[in-house]
Formats: structure tokens, C-alpha cells, sequence
């Protein structure tokens, strides 16, 4: 394989690893959208198929360039080192993404008010009588 064949593999993973941590850690999805079920079971889905869809194209892509490798060894080795460092990438994005559900769910807990013990299920409000006049 050329210099310049190498420097473009290298480039194209890169650009696709980083792709792949901000899609993989993008806020376009809550928690609740992987709960199955009523939330009483606590049975989520939340596969790992996003983090190698990415790593799958850029392989099939790096396939199709098979004449610039030298052997078929030489392409196995660069197709399991792509996948791997964009796989890798996705992962470290949902990682962070979980973190951050984590601290937006007990900043949520410490914001809410308590649940009331007079009636399981409802929580204590307080209105002022003046604020509840129409316009």
C-alpha cells in the first residue's frame, strides 16, 4: 500500500471515529425511549447496533479500495483496526451520554418536590388565591 493510500485510511477513520462518539452521545434520545413496557418492570432495550453501524460502512468502504492493499492479511488487519477504533469511539460516546442521563436524574430528584403522603402518587403545591384570577 502507497503513503498516500495509508494517510487517506487514516484520515477517514479518524474523521469517522469522531462521527460516530457525537452521534453515538447526541441528546436525541432520553432514557424513556428504550423503556419497555410499564416502568414499574424497569426493562430497558438500549442495543449497541449504533455504535457499529458506522464501523461497518467504513469497512465496507475500505473493502472496496482492495487493490491498493498488498494482501489479503494487510486489508483483514486495517478492516479489524478501523472497526475497532470507530466501534471504540461510539462506545466512549453512549458512555458519556449515560453519565449524563445519570446527573440530569438526580439533579431532577433534588429539584422535585416530594411526594405527598396523604395521597400516594400526587405531590404538595401551594397557590396563592391572587395568582389563580384571570387576566
Amino acid at each position: 500500500m502507497d503513503i498516500i493510500t495509508g494517510a487517506l485510511i487514516i484520515i477517514g477513520t479518524l474523521l469517522a471515529a469522531v462521527f460516530n462518539y457525537y452521534l453515538n452521545r447526541a441528546p436525541g434520545s432520553d432514557p424513556e425511549d428504550f423503556q419497555l413496557g410499564p416502568p414499574e418492570l424497569n426493562i430497558t432495550c438500549d442495543c449497541y447496533l449504533n455504535t457499529i453501524i458506522v464501523s461497518a460502512v467504513a469497512v465496507v468502504a475500505l473493502m472496496t479500495a482492495s487493490a491498493h492493499f498488498s494482501s489479503i492479511w494487510e486489508m483483514v488487519l486495517f478492516g479489524s483496526v478501523v472497526f475497532i477504533v470507530i466501534t471504540l469511539a461510539g462506545v466512549l460516546g453512549r458512555h458519556h451520554r449515560y453519565q449524563e442521563w445519570k446527573l440530569l436524574t438526580r439533579a431532577i430528584f433534588r429539584a422535585v418536590p416530594t411526594v405527598s403522603k396523604k395521597r400516594p402518587g400526587s405531590i404538595d403545591l401551594s397557590f396563592d388565591e391572587d395568582d389563580d384570577e384571570p387576566l
